[in-house]
């Protein structure tokens, strides 16, 4: 039958990403890091996401769910919410996935990603 004869070689359009964290990664500049605290221990993240957050690991055990005050830069707002540690590398930084986000916390971390974005590819066009 006509239908089943490229069904092998069909080639799939989209493939889901190999890493933890599916969604598209931003590093946060030095002079406007994105200030966290985690548990007792304040940080600053590494990369954020979406969906996740990474941060050096300050003795915090694989798998559990943590407090999590997070501040974004040039007062775009600060956050109470929780993280999950999914994965500590080999790097020894924690790569989490951030629990609980709001509607507005979410609008405000993706226009966060945004502007990072726009600012990462103007550096690169200079």
């Amino acid at each position: 039958m006509f239908w089943k004869k490229n069904k092998e070689k069909e080639k799939k359009m989209f493939e889901s990403p190999s890493e933890v964290r599916g969604s598209f990664r931003v590093y946060p500049s030095e002079e406007n890091p994105i200030l966290l605290k985690v548990g007792d221990a304040k940080l600053k993240a590494v990369d954020i996401s979406a969906g996740g957050i990474s941060f050096d690991n300050k003795d915090f055990k694989l798998g559990t769910t943590y407090p999590m005050q997070i501040a974004l830069p040039k007062n775009k707002g600060t956050y109470k919410i929780e993280t999950e540690i999914l994965k500590i590398d080999e790097k020894n930084v924690c790569r989490c996935k951030i629990v609980g986000l709001n509607d507005e916390q979410e609008d405000a971390i993706h226009g966060y990603i945004l502007a990072r974005q726009k600012e990462e590819i103007a550096e690169k066009n200079r």
